[in-house]
């Protein structure tokens, strides 16, 4: 199944959602041969064709199903008309290169067997000529001396793109019915361009299968909202290059049917539009075409509680929270895509990826319960793919960690390929965290967070989190835990333990409100490089603090301290070569760990 059988088959399954736009949905599954527009002005007309009322749309309620042709679903420059609702250039009989042609369509559909009573009363209105002037009145827009439109906006668009769509009293009733509201209008549309199209091109749907079918000649765009004018297929090589000797002519490359393009293109803008996250112009969106609900990408529901969660109790939230969804999606398939405009006309499938239900549910089992981290009083949390591209690629402006939108959908495309298809988290992120994390002087001084660099924290535990997620990966067991490992021999680890001692020693002075950096943590880029060297020198410079600690204090960090040095190998001839990124792990561990209480001797405690 492709991209376009996937929309093809969203929309048979959501076909009872057709033209209704619900509370849970940002925009409605457009009918067949419609498209989905923002209004600007709407017109309320009478049941004969008289004007009535006008007004500017509200953004909100902008969203509007207009019927279209299929040249113009796809129009840029040339004059090609909607039927119905259309910009003012096409409704006023002063523009007549574009007037002409949308009233002889519209007078076409009025006086067609599948007619509409709406249709008849637009098109009467229309006849006569007094849009412009009748919405002047109405104070919507403003006229120059030769009754054109000036050059003015309504609702923050030019007064020629603003599209009008219709609204009509029920003569029997008095009630105002609108045009893209009524289902009985999509129908005579569907039904009178049918007819009309019947007698072009015929061939065999590649999406469908159906043979002897209306092959589609222009395919429609928008489907993703923020590249609306781009296309996933277009076709304009019949020239020069011609197909860069491929084909004869683009029906050689893919025929397919008008319905079901129609259907394809209308149940992808649908799910995009609904369940699709724009990133740096990138649109990622998953979803399962059956209609059935899938659990997000980024899982945000996951410890969102103010009590501290263990592991176990994080892994059974994470596995209630799947294990709904792993029944409903049993033997159904789940699509993932991204999709991004390479140029203003062209829409790129980035990333596209199917698979089990079952088999994604897992997948998101086994991320989320390995990328991972304790953050203390909050306990377990699991950072999401944005996060972590966000803080291995970005810089800290304005109290926020900034990174170009671009830059945060590639590498964000990456750690999904990771998630999906289980791969490796890739090394320039994992070492774009590692540079970000032992470097706390690149990060400024804030109010929150315990150690006066709020977002130099935040970096540090999702560095933490991906570090072990990735060892843990390589050596296909869990060799890097959540929590302090007085067994672990490692000597970056170990080294990162005495890093965290050195800071923790030289806190313990400072006075309540003192915002000053010790010097371990000031040290901690060139500790990372010559650690044994800089251990030295913070240990010389720890000397005046110990004389100011407890004696049961000086006493703990001294056994602690030595106790670590005593499993780092003096007699490697490299002793002193950079430390792996596990240190982070040590160091995160070994500080959260003196920041905890702790009965030393049983005369005293330890803590924050």
């Amino acid at each position: 199944m492709g991209l376009l059988q996937a929309g093809y088959r969203t929309y048979e399954a959501a076909v009872n959602k057709v033209g209704v736009l619900t509370e849970a949905d940002k925009e409605p599954l457009a009918p067949i041969a419609h498209i989905i527009q923002k209004a600007q002005i709407e017109v309320i007309l009478s049941a004969e064709g008289r004007f009535y009322e006008a007004k500017v749309v509200d953004k909100n309620d902008a969203t509007t199903i207009i019927p279209a042709t299929m040249e113009s679903a796809c129009r840029t420059n040339k004059a090609a008309p909607h039927p119905l609702c259309d910009q003012l250039k096409y409704l006023s009989s002063y523009y007549p290169k574009y007037f002409t042609s949308y009233l002889e369509g519209l007078l076409a559909w009025a006086e067609s067997d599948d007619s509409h009573a709406k249709v008849k009363a637009v098109a009467k209105y229309i006849s006569g000529g007094s849009l412009l002037k009748d919405l002047e009145k109405a104070g919507i827009i403003k006229l120059d001396n030769n009754n054109a439109l000036s050059s003015g906006k309504c609702a923050e668009m030019e007064y020629e793109k603003c599209l009008v769509r219709w609204r009509v009293i029920d003569a029997p009733l008095g009630q105002q019915s609108a045009s893209w509201q009524d289902k009985t209008l999509f129908d005579s549309y569907i039904h009178y361009y049918s007819k009309l199209i019947s007698n072009r091109r015929h061939g065999r749907c590649m999406i469908s299968g159906q043979e002897n079918v209306v092959l589609c000649e222009v395919y429609p765009k928008g489907v993703a909202s923020n590249n609306y004018s781009a296309k996933l297929l277009s076709a304009n090589d019949e020239d020069g290059f011609t197909y860069r000797g491929r084909f004869v002519n683009k029906s050689q490359a893919i025929t397919i049917g008008y319905i079901a393009s129609q259907k394809a293109h209308a149940g992808l803008r649908w799910v995009v539009a609904n369940n699709g996250i724009i990133i740096g112009g990138r649109v990622f969106v998953c979803w399962n075409p059956d209609g059935i609900k899938v659990p997000n990408i980024s899982m945000k529901s996951l410890n969102n509680s103010s009590k501290q969660v263990s592991f176990p109790n994080y892994k059974k939230e994470l596995l209630n929270t799947l294990s709904g969804y792993r029944q409903e999606l049993i033997g159904k398939k789940i699509v993932i895509t991204a999709l991004d405009a390479a140029t203003t006309g062209r829409l790129s499938v980035t990333y596209y990826s199917e698979l089990e239900g079952a088999d994604y549910v897992l997948r998101l089992e086994n991320w989320y319960s390995s990328c991972c981290w304790n953050l203390g009083k909050i306990g377990i949390q699991s950072p999401s793919i944005w996060s972590i591209a966000r803080c291995a690629f970005g810089t800290e402006r304005n109290s926020e960690i900034e990174v170009d939108e671009k830059i945060l959908s590639e590498h964000g495309q990456q750690l999904l390929h990771c998630v999906i298809n289980k791969r490796t988290i890739p090394e320039d992120i994992l070492r774009g965290l590692t540079v970000k994390a032992e470097n706390p002087m690149a990060f400024k001084l804030s109010e929150k967070g315990p150690f006066g660099r709020e977002n130099w924290e935040k970096v540090l535990w999702i560095a933490c989190a991906v570090i072990r997620k990735y060892h843990n990966d390589l050596l296909k067991k869990e060799e890097w835990k959540l929590a302090l490992d007085l067994e672990n021999r490692d000597r970056s680890y170990l080294f990162g333990r005495l890093l965290a001692i050195g800071e923790k020693v030289e806190r313990d002075t400072y006075d309540e409100d003192e915002r000053r950096e010790p010097n371990a943590i000031r040290l901690q880029m060139r500790f990372s490089q010559q650690p044994m060297h800089t251990w030295r020198n913070i240990y010389e410079k720890l000397q005046p603090y110990f004389s100011k600690l407890k004696p049961g204090n000086r006493q703990y960090y001294q056994k602690l301290i030595q106790e670590i040095i005593d499993n780092i190998d003096e007699n490697d001839p490299k002793l002193n070569r950079p430390l792996k990124d596990v240190y982070l792990l040590g160091y995160y561990h070994q500080r959260a760990a003196l920041y905890t209480k702790k009965q030393i001797e049983g005369k005293m405690e330890v803590e924050e």
